[in-house]
């Protein structure tokens, strides 16, 4: 460990802070140290096996069923293989509009993801004895009332109803269907999706319904035979909803396993920073301060009761000077006082300070079209980027000796093809680039991967304090397929009314600190890390292939690409857990575990039945 002193305390860093924003106290007479945290995981090597070169070898226990001609087929079948592939599930994808439907018994499951069962011809009847024999199949989208559809409706657990549509304006989850999301509410208003209006059978298990008095059922399973049947009666098929399916799809197994990242990182953009600009009303009308004393004395000392009371890790993310400038030269930050406070106090708890870049402008050049969406200049030449880049990361580095700045966030989540180019090309330390999970009109969107040049790509997932039902929505979504809480805030959110500066501090903070402890109480075993360690996680999950081998006594599966540790979710339908080998199992909630595994080969023993 890079260690220079002793940790001082958060009440004797405040006082200092508050005597020096007074003017009693010079920063040069503190004498403030810090320490640096050891990196908690190390960089893959070079020759680390990646999944995605040998996908195609494994074993497709899947069968995917698409219908090309259907309007949504696109999204429904993309969503369905981007979330197979995450969970290292292997498939064939077979479009019923070209090929015929192939012998099921080669498979384990089958997802039927168009709406005309009528495609199925015959088959809808060689499915149904299939599942009766022990096969496990999903109705991924609401079906077309045709003539296969009512054949199948008795089997699908409905007893009467599904004739008719009706449209839905909300969900509500029940329990036991995702990590964290016993009751969760999501209320869009407008009725935008449509259901089939059915009632089931008292067999059935409905963990999903509408949110109105109706108590529609949106998703549920029911046994058939020795098989069963899970039906998705709804039209969620987005990259926002991963998590949905993942758990959709968890239910048709015995036994679920998948690969995880297992990280929560809270990235603080615009930190440390000088002063921000901006509308301070809403700080004097609550606190009657400033915004320098009120982000020292208010904002600051109630993150890091966060940090202290559940262990976060921030990642600071600093920007040298709010200048516009884009060419010509860089100078140096002179006023350090804030930077060394702030950036001393995050280094202390085990927090790191990454690049978010010179000032706030993107790395984005002459012609980049920015579509009228934000006010940035364009770098004139890759020379003034690199220069500006370069005056950054030389200030972290001597300012804060032993953090290096690995992790990158494009200022405003904007970042051309060209500006990362540069990045790979002439910063080697920059191993981690985190902007947006979700699509935006320009901002950089990602997937939890390796890229294709070797940069990790560990987006963030949410962000404010304001934290709508859309935001936690999505954060559900990211924590059931990924385990994975990746939030962003900016200091200056309390300055701008879009991002909730009217509601108050008092009132964010308050909304910030129930998503944490939804996050912590859902989630008690998530490994709090700094963005650099979240890429190096998230790196050795991308890695990762995984093959079952499965016996009526144990569950076994193998990895190639594993290094030296890998978490897998673990969702157990049927019977009970029995002893371990090649890792450990911790209790999550209901049937959920979080596997650790520590050797390539992992066998996990049944026991009993299901209680």
């Amino acid at each position: 460990m890079f260690r220079m002193c002793k940790r001082f305390s958060i009440t004797f860093l405040s006082i200092m802070l508050a005597m020096l924003l007074s003017g009693f106290l010079l920063l040069d007479s503190i004498g403030m140290d810090y320490e640096i945290e050891e990196a908690q995981l190390s960089d893959l090597p070079d020759n680390a096996v990646f999944w995605k070169d040998n996908y195609e070898e494994q074993s497709a226990l899947c069968l995917l069923l698409v219908d090309s001609t259907m309007e949504n087929n696109e999204a429904f079948s993309e969503n369905l293989q981007d979330v197979l592939q995450d969970m290292r599930v292997g498939y064939t994808l077979v479009d019923l509009a070209q090929e015929t439907v192939p012998d099921f018994s080669s498979y384990e499951t089958v997802i039927l993801a168009f709406q005309d069962l009528d495609l199925l011809g015959e088959s809808v009847i060689t499915l149904c004895n299939w599942v009766q024999q022990g096969g496990r199949c999903m109705l991924f989208c609401t079906p077309n009332l045709t003539a296969s559809y009512r054949y199948l409706a008795p089997y699908l657990g409905i007893r009467e109803g599904g004739v008719s549509y009706t449209a839905i304006s909300g969900l509500n989850i029940k329990e036991g269907l995702m990590i964290g999301g016993d009751g969760f509410n999501f209320h869009w208003g407008e009725p935008l999706m449509v259901s089939l209006n059915v009632q089931l059978n008292e067999e059935a298990q409905v963990y999903m319904e509408s949110d109105d008095d109706r108590k529609l059922p949106l998703l549920w399973s029911t046994e058939c035979g020795e098989g069963r049947w899970v039906v998705n009666n709804h039209g969620f098929a987005e990259k926002a909803t991963r998590g949905l399916t993942c758990a959709a799809y968890s239910l048709l197994e015995d036994v679920c396993i998948y690969p995880v990242i297992n990280a929560s990182a809270f990235f603080l953009d615009d930190f440390p920073s000088p002063v921000p600009m901006g509308d301070g009303t809403f700080i004097r009308r609550d606190y009657n301060r400033d915004i320098s004393s009120f982000y020292s004395n208010v904002w600051w000392p109630d993150m890091l009761t966060l940090c202290e009371e559940y262990g976060i890790r921030y990642t600071g993310m600093l920007i040298e000077d709010y200048d516009d400038e884009t060419g010509g030269i860089f100078p140096r930050q002179t006023d350090t006082e804030r930077f060394e406070h702030f950036g001393f106090m995050l280094l202390n708890h085990g927090g790191e300070i990454g690049i978010h870049g010179y000032n706030h402008q993107p790395l984005c050049f002459s012609g980049f079209d920015f579509k009228n969406q934000v006010d940035y200049n364009t770098w004139p030449s890759h020379e003034s980027a690199i220069n500006a880049t370069t005056e950054c990361i030389d200030y972290i580095e001597t300012m804060f000796e032993g953090n290096t700045p690995v992790v990158y966030v494009p200022p405003s989540n904007i970042l051309s093809e060209e500006g990362r180019t540069l990045l790979k090309e002439e910063f080697p330390q920059i191993q981690v680039i985190s902007s947006l999970y979700l699509e935006g009109v320009i901002e950089y969107s990602q997937e939890f991967e390796i890229a294709e040049d070797g940069i990790i790509e560990f987006p963030r997932v949410i962000s404010g304090a304001l934290l709508d039902q859309y935001m936690r929505w999505d954060a559900l979504n990211a924590l059931n397929l990924y385990y994975v809480n990746s939030h962003f805030i900016h200091p200056d959110d309390v300055l701008d009314e879009d991002r909730g500066a009217q509601e108050g501090w008092e009132i964010l903070f308050d909304n910030l600190s129930q998503y944490v402890e939804w996050l912590y109480s859902s989630a008690p075993n998530i490994r709090n890390l700094t963005g650099s360690d979240a890429g190096r996680a998230t790196a050795r999950y991308d890695v990762l292939s995984v093959e079952r081998m499965d016996t009526p006594e144990e569950v076994r599966f193998r990895m190639d690409g594993f290094w030296d540790e890998a978490y897998f979710m673990v969702r157990w339908n049927e019977g009970e857990i029995g002893e371990v080998s090649g890792g450990t199992i911790e209790h999550i909630a209901g049937n959920f575990y979080l596997l650790h595994a520590t050797q390539s080969q992992v066998r996990i023993e049944r026991r009993g039945e299901a209680q």
